[in-house]
């Protein structure tokens, strides 16, 4: 698929960019776990990768960081820069990345992953791009969560992780992982330092339960690991 058509297919699904209201931050559960790993950055450069419309970039602001942020889609991109963040329109797969080696401070890539075709390539130049003992944090559905195993016992198929019911073919999310699998994935692309993983759901019992067993009873997951 050539990119234009790409590129076209995420502007007609993300219109709620062009909106003036902004996503609440807390309504996603994976950012009460980013609330507790993230502490005061001042000093520090962020990268948020695929930013879509600022959310997360904002709440890394507060916590005073310098914030820089890649994003694809053209109405997020002028949201960020309103926000005053330091933002490149760029399709994430663009490598290289236009920053010099051992950059940042921080990564994070959140909720991504799962829509590339060639993911390693990206996390090698987050690699690159990272200081010796950067952090990179990576969110993305849980495919070892308990529901997604007995769905897909009872159906023979992925369960649907996307927000909004459309069929099959025409799913965005490509990648699949779990907890054992994302962490080959990291160590493969030259992370091997301090691996810690974080599961987050919002319905109970999962809710109260994933902190004691995330990789099993966590929908979404949290990856902390250090270059």
């Amino acid at each position: 698929m050539q990119k234009d058509k790409i590129q076209n297919f995420y502007e007609k699904v993300y219109t709620e960019y062009l909106s003036d209201i902004s996503g609440e931050f807390e309504g996603y559960e994976r950012n009460k776990v980013l609330k507790k790993i993230y502490r005061q950055g001042y000093g520090k450069r962020l990268l948020d990768i695929g930013a879509g419309r600022g959310t997360v970039s904002n709440f890394f602001m507060e916590n005073g960081y310098e914030v820089y942020a890649l994003e694809w889609n053209a109405a997020g991109v002028d949201k960020l820069i309103k926000l005053g963040i330091s933002a490149i329109q760029k399709d994430i797969e663009d490598i290289p990345y236009n920053y010099e080696d051992n950059f940042f401070d921080e990564v994070f890539w959140g909720d991504n992953i799962e829509h590339l075709f060639f993911p390693e390539k990206v996390a090698r130049e987050i690699h690159r791009i990272l200081k010796p003992g950067g952090r990179l944090v990576l969110s993305t559905p849980n495919h070892g969560w308990i529901v997604n195993r007995f769905y897909y016992l009872l159906m023979g198929v992925p369960r649907r992780t996307e927000g909004h019911k459309i069929p099959i073919w025409e799913w965005q999310h490509i990648r699949y992982f779990n907890k054992a699998e994302i962490r080959h994935f990291l160590n493969h692309c030259g992370f091997q330092k301090n691996f810690a993983f974080h599961g987050a759901e919002r319905r109970q019992p999962f809710a109260a339960l994933s902190r004691y067993f995330p990789s099993l009873l966590g929908s979404v997951m949290v990856v902390e690991v250090r270059k």
